[in-house]
């Protein structure tokens, strides 16, 4: 077919030739001649549209199996696609049933979506560089309780106010959304405007946070730009806890100053300088701007969080955010190694064997918290069997590490008084502590603490709340 299309051009270009190579034509000649080309190049044309009248008819005359090859080539392409756009971080690791390991992993797509499933057949796990098959992904529950520190970094300017009060009135409930899905939470606060105003560090005190909030007032804002990257560069000099996944929560609805602009705010950072840094300090960043700013979004990109749009109610972007950080699931594998490591070096391939994230885990740390998860007590009980798997892995693990020393802390639902119920967690975080003394585990490297019902992870208004809320976790204090 493409022959047809460069005949009229060709004709016209072999005639122009060959009257000019004419030496004996007269000029005259050559004249009629050039009056007479245009004719033969529109005869050119007609042949060239008689020829297209048979090309639909070839062109449409496609058997029924091409037809179905080329939807399931198009089907292929697409399956790919979503698997190659499948991104991870992990959360946290739980080697409390070791030699089996879980990964605490979140999954989504790579505009942020997350994955309503997940399957054994979607990805493989590395270990050192050994596949280990995957004995089970799960859904994660609120037992698992995940550590994550959270930094508010809040634009103080004076088209802020109606988002400041946002947060006010939401936060109560984003905590409480928080714990119901198992995250074990810490909240911080960097204010800013052309500069960085006030920083706060994590605390777990709702109240606290918004004593904080209470005395902000927006104002000022006297060039467009604000120093957002400044207050981002906070995040460096925050008290994170070690085993804490680290969130910050940019909220903004301004651009923001970059290295060598003008204007009231200066700053030494750049968009992919901040990317930088926020990285080196594994500082997953989400961002409440308007979706017109692109460097927010190249920012979240960067470091593996998402883009709100600031114009959304603010209590439908934090249900939306926590949907988004809570949709956990638990990636169990089991290992080779001999005793707990001090770190796991572990890789996640989907399963054209492309790598999704790949870490290197710290699981001897001070602040990791383990929760024996079947350690249950009975209500108003605080007896242990003479043999319980779960210490078992604990005994076995301070032994082959004699510089750890742990605290064991005791909880309790909140049936009872609350000062039975603190005597009462001190004998179950007592009751651990023999069981290990029992095994030979020095008593100087066990320290244990009552806590009653003041830190629940679940509803006291269920049977299945109360029973997760007496529980005993252990947390490393020294290495």
């Amino acid at each position: 077919m493409m022959k047809y299309l460069f005949l009229p051009y060709n004709i016209s270009i072999s005639f122009r030739r060959y009257f000019q190579n004419m030496k004996k034509v007269s000029s005259a000649s050559r004249k009629y001649m050039r009056l007479f080309l245009p004719c033969i190049v529109c005869f050119s044309w007609v042949m060239l549209i008689t020829s297209l009248w048979a090309v639909p008819a070839q062109s449409h005359s496609l058997s029924d199996d091409s037809t179905a090859k080329a939807k399931e080539l198009r089907e292929t392409a697409s399956v790919k696609t979503s698997v190659a756009a499948i991104k991870m971080t992990v959360q946290n690791v739980d080697v409390t049933r070791f030699p089996e390991v879980r990964l605490i992993v979140d999954a989504f797509s790579s505009d942020g979506v997350p994955l309503d499933t997940l399957t054994i057949k979607d990805i493989k796990v590395v270990e050192n560089g050994v596949e280990k098959k995957v004995l089970s992904i799960d859904k994660i529950s609120v037992k698992e309780r995940i550590p994550v520190d959270f930094i508010f970094v809040i634009d103080v300017t004076g088209t802020m106010q109606a988002h400041i009060n946002g947060v006010k009135s939401n936060v109560e409930k984003f905590v409480e959304t928080l714990v119901s899905r198992g995250i074990d939470y810490r909240l911080g606060l960097v204010l800013f405007s052309d500069f960085v105003e006030k920083t706060y560090q994590p605390t777990t005190d709702v109240k606290e946070f918004l004593r904080w909030l209470s005395t902000v007032w927006a104002s000022g804002g006297f060039d467009e730009k604000e120093n957002a990257l400044e207050a981002l560069a906070e995040t460096k000099i925050m008290k994170w806890r070690p085993p804490a996944n680290r969130v910050a929560l940019m909220i903004t609805d301004a651009p923001y100053h970059q290295r060598g602009e003008g204007g009231n705010g200066r700053t030494k950072y750049t968009t992919q300088s901040i990317i930088d840094t926020l990285r080196a300090n594994s500082v997953r960043t989400f961002c409440i701007a308007p979706p017109t700013i692109k460097e927010y979004k190249t920012i979240a990109d960067g470091t593996n969080g998402i883009v709100f749009d600031i114009a959304k109610p603010f209590a439908t972007i934090l249900d939306q955010y926590s949907t988004q950080l809570t949709n956990l699931y638990a990636v169990t594998y089991r290992t080779d190694q001999a005793a707990i490591p001090d770190s796991l070096n572990v890789g996640i391939l989907d399963q054209n064997n492309r790598e999704i994230i790949r870490k290197i885990i710290p699981v001897v740390e001070i602040g990791r918290k383990l929760i024996i998860e079947n350690l249950l007590f009975p209500t108003g009980s605080f007896a242990l069997p003479d043999s319980v798997y779960e210490l078992e892995v604990i005994r076995e693990f301070l032994t082959n590490k004699p510089k750890v020393k742990i605290l064991i802390e005791g909880h309790t639902d909140s049936r009872g008084s609350k000062k039975g119920n603190l005597l009462l967690s001190e004998r179950r975080a007592h009751a651990v502590r023999e069981y290990l003394l029992r095994k030979n585990i020095r008593p100087e490297r066990i320290t244990i603490k009552g806590l009653g019902d003041t830190r629940p992870i679940a509803t006291n208004d269920t049977d299945f709340g109360r029973k997760i809320n007496r529980r005993t976790e252990i947390v490393i204090i020294e290495k």
